[in-house]
């Protein structure tokens, strides 16, 4: 129950955290402050016995420095002395007395900022404690993590009385306790109003600046100007290339009012009716040279502006540009075939006579039904215990045979066998009784037909575990055969 509260509390406290530092406020006075309390210190009730029964209930004293971070966050270092009374595992009423003292890193959530009457606070951090064991014994330490709330009443402008409880959690058994403070807090030194944020630190606050988070140019208002043309980047569709505020930052390097993204010819003025490049015709064939594929040739316009060349495979591509020009293609290909009509053309084509999918090379894909046989053979094909021969009693010689029928089924597709076991015994006694296992599915696969060109095998004993060997349950998925079907 005080575990499940704890838990409840820094999860609050955390997400208070969060939200405050996303606020900005530039109005809050920030000063040091000194705390001084007297404690109530219980090391029992009401975490043991009842209630009501403060048996183990003790004093002490503390001294503390404040340190404001922003409005709604401090800093505070509390040194605590006092006699703490530890409860007993077995009887409620037979502590033992101690004297202890803590050193503590504490940060305050102030709940309501500001100089108000009443200034309640969230507080958490972690602590360390001493207690003496007498002079000849060297103290007991532990840590502890002190969770509570506060609340300040202002007496004056500098000074307050202050309330405060936590309850301190501790990694130590029977260290639990609860604290309560009464006390003064007396604020010092002058008080510093925070500057207005200026997250890039580009001198133009955030509330000022469009950018606020990278560091610009005041004349943008804070915002970056990459290439120097004016227009910010954020505006700037170019914005690594100075350019002209009509094109949004992109240049027009030819002056002839198309800009580059869109000019046919970014370095040479010309019409827009031309895609923006001079209008030549350096062969005089009728065809300009920004469609003449030989400009320097005279050609018909039906041949691209070029003289008409043989075309040895009738395949419509002249042989000029054809790059099979032997075998009939495509003009998609350069003239050159795709025999199984799938996209791919034979020079790229795993499976030239097969159509298979662009993404797989031009190969038939494996059927998803057919991948999940392989990945059940992994977990299915069993051995005898520390041998390298199939179970007699198992369901293996199937399996192998379904993965027989699946390299049957794709002739164009190879297989890697790799064995696999756990860490019971000797690296070299296990990495040699996978190598024996996956020749094992090698020779039967072999005996069913499938050519020893299309496998290999090997054995990584128990080198690649997918499981913790620590238990039964990881072992005996680390005792595997894979099978992998792939293109070479």
């Amino acid at each position: 129950m005080r575990k499940s509260l704890l838990q409840l509390l820094l999860a609050t406290f955390l997400v208070l955290s969060l939200s405050a530092l996303q606020a900005q406020d530039t109005d809050v006075k920030l000063q040091k402050a000194m705390t001084f309390r007297a404690l109530i210190v219980n090391y029992d009730s009401p975490f043991r016995g009842e209630f009501t029964d403060y048996r183990n209930t003790t004093g002490g004293v503390e001294i503390g420095y404040i340190h404001p971070i922003n409005k709604f966050f401090n800093f505070a270092a509390p040194v605590k002395f006092g006699i703490a009374r530890f409860p007993s595992d077995k009887e409620l009423d037979s502590g033992k007395e101690r004297f202890f003292s803590a050193l503590d890193a504490i940060v305050q959530f102030q709940i309501v900022p500001g100089d108000r009457l009443l200034s309640p606070y969230l507080l958490a951090g972690v602590g360390g404690v001493a207690e003496g064991q007498g002079l000849n014994k060297s103290p007991d330490f532990h840590l502890d993590i002190p969770i509570g709330v506060g609340l300040n009443f202002k007496l004056s402008e500098n000074i307050a009385l202050n309330v405060q409880s936590e309850f301190r959690n501790s990694f130590t058994d029977l260290r639990n306790s609860s604290q309560l403070g009464v006390g003064f807090v007396w604020k010092f030194g002058d008080a510093s109003v925070p500057p207005p944020p200026d997250i890039d630190g580009d001198g133009i606050i955030d509330t000022e600046d469009d950018c606020p988070a990278i560091a610009g140019l005041s004349s943008l208002r804070g915002c970056p100007d990459g290439d120097g043309d004016g227009i910010a980047d954020k505006s700037d569709d170019c914005p690594k290339t100075a350019g002209l505020a009509k094109f949004a930052g992109c240049p027009d390097s030819d002056n002839d009012g198309i800009k580059d993204a869109n000019d046919g010819c970014p370095n040479e003025a010309g019409p827009k009716d031309n895609n923006g490049c001079p209008i030549l015709d350096s062969d005089n064939d009728g065809v300009v040279d920004a469609d003449d594929k030989c400009p320097g040739e005279a050609g018909p316009k039906s041949n691209n502006g070029c003289p008409e060349v043989a075309d040895s495979d009738n395949d419509g591509v002249p042989d000029n540009e054809d790059a099979c020009p032997n075998a009939a293609g495509i003009a998609k290909f350069a003239g050159c075939p795709d025999t199984d009509g799938d996209g791919v053309q034979d020079s790229k084509d795993k499976c030239p006579t097969v159509a298979g999918a662009i993404s797989n090379n031009g190969c038939p894909e494996m059927e998803k039904e057919d991948v999940e046989r392989l990945t059940f053979a992994m977990k299915n094909v069993q051995f005898n215990s520390a041998r390298a021969t199939l179970l007699t009693n198992s369901n293996s010689a199937n399996i192998l045979d379904e993965i027989a029928g699946l390299m049957k089924k794709y002739p164009t597709y190879s297989l890697s066998i790799a064995g696999h076991t756990d860490s019971i015994g000797d690296a070299a006694s296990n990495q040699k009784l996978s190598e024996n296992r996956a020749k094992t599915c090698y020779d039967y696969l072999t005996r069913k037909g499938i050519s020893a060109s299309r496998m290999n095998y090997v054995g990584y004993g128990e080198t690649q575990p997918i499981a913790d060997n620590i238990n039964k349950a990881g072992r005996k998925k680390n005792r595997r055969v894979e099978f992998n079907m792939f293109l070479k």
